[in-house]
């Protein structure tokens, strides 16, 4: 028997595991504040369930229309996945090749660079400017070979918006394929900010949208996410998924939590009043933090107080987990989820007496 592990690509070899805190805090005891989720639960028909003896609906049919209809789209025009990391993922399989390149504009969700990397394609970022913008020369700064470009709005970590204009603009130059990840779009419909989800309806041919269950429908256990797009790429990304990538549970919750929009829009308004209360109490303590129309904000520390130093306090001392999020414009950041009044306060007290 060989004793010899086969090798893995190069890409691969090197390449450390995507971490997130459930990875690095195990146990009981924890307030988890890093994963930009929402921290109640919502209600659903227990009861109405599928058994799971049979496979799912492979294409997720009744959701896929149930969204089409809330976009003015068809049902052609809609993809089902295991969460926005799967269409992710599959956008990068089917839209681009080894050695193409992935880009983004940042600082912004990691995922983009980590599932470039692990599918051994090229990534490179073009920094947003220090109001959380796209330069005025972004278009220029593409690289030729570029074959995706991926936008997050409202952003993550910093919570900031960009213009529905310059996305158009964008997708009418860039020869490649356009992925805009609006896992918190329905915090910008709140504030009546335009989605991208316009461009698809007026027919955009190299634009995707890609929105979530796990934020403002409170279900990221159920991992639940969508893509808008023209029915051409929509078809190809149906040709790559894997045969039953939703299952039946997530199917039909999420077509109870999608029916109860007015649920949902109730808990997109509580977080908001809760964000805005929580950043202003840290910004009188001294912190920067970007306006942020979500439910976590960037939070960076008065001169000369350390980042990391707080992370691993709240850490080791509190058992409060935040995401750090390196060093952004010369500064080093953290991006802190909202969480139940509670947390929010066991945070701010904890803060409090780290900057004091």
């Amino acid at each position: 028997m060989r004793n010899i592990p086969p090798p893995s690509p190069a890409s691969i070899a090197t390449l450390p595991p995507y971490a997130s805190a459930r990875m690095l805090a195990k146990g009981e005891g924890w307030t988890f504040l890093d994963a930009n989720e929402c921290p109640e639960a919502p209600d659903y028909d227990r009861s109405a369930l599928p058994d799971i003896n049979r496979y799912p609906d492979p294409t997720a049919d009744a959701l896929r229309e149930a969204i089409g209809e809330r976009f003015g789209l068809v049902a052609d025009q809609v993809f089902c996945a295991c969460g926005i990391d799967q269409i992710i993922d599959l956008v990068i399989t089917t839209f681009s090749e080894p050695g193409n390149v992935i880009v983004s504009a940042g600082p912004t969700f990691p995922l983009y660079r980590y599932r470039a990397l692990v599918q051994a394609r090229r990534y490179a970022e073009i920094p947003l400017t220090e109001d959380w913008q796209l330069p005025d020369e972004f278009c220029r700064r593409i690289p030729q070979n570029a074959a995706i470009l991926f936008l997050c709005t409202p952003n993550n970590p910093t919570g900031t918006t960009l213009p529905a204009e310059r996305i158009a603009e964008i997708a009418n130059t860039f020869p490649g394929l356009v992925i805009v990840d609006e896992a918190y779009g329905e915090f910008a419909d709140a504030n009546d900010i335009p989605s991208a989800t316009l461009l698809v309806r007026e027919g955009a041919e190299n634009l995707i949208v890609c929105r979530t269950f796990s934020k403002a429908y409170r279900a990221a256990g159920l991992r639940l996410g969508y893509a808008l797009g023209n029915a051409s790429l929509i078809s190809r990304l149906q040709k790559t998924k894997l045969p039953y990538n939703v299952n039946a549970p997530a199917q039909t919750i999420g077509l109870q939590l999608w029916r109860d929009r007015k649920s949902m829009e109730a808990t997109v308004r509580t977080l908001a009043v809760r964000t805005a209360a929580l950043a202003g109490s840290c910004r009188r303590l001294g912190c920067e933090i970007p306006r942020s129309i979500t439910n976590f904000f960037l939070l960076r520390l008065p001169n000369g107080r350390s980042g990391t130093t707080l992370y691993e306090t709240l850490r080791d001392s509190e058992r409060i987990l935040v995401r750090p999020s390196g060093v952004i414009n010369g500064r080093e950041s953290l991006r802190v989820t909202t969480g139940t009044p509670e947390e929010n306060s066991r945070f701010l007290s904890a803060l409090t007496s780290f900057l004091s």
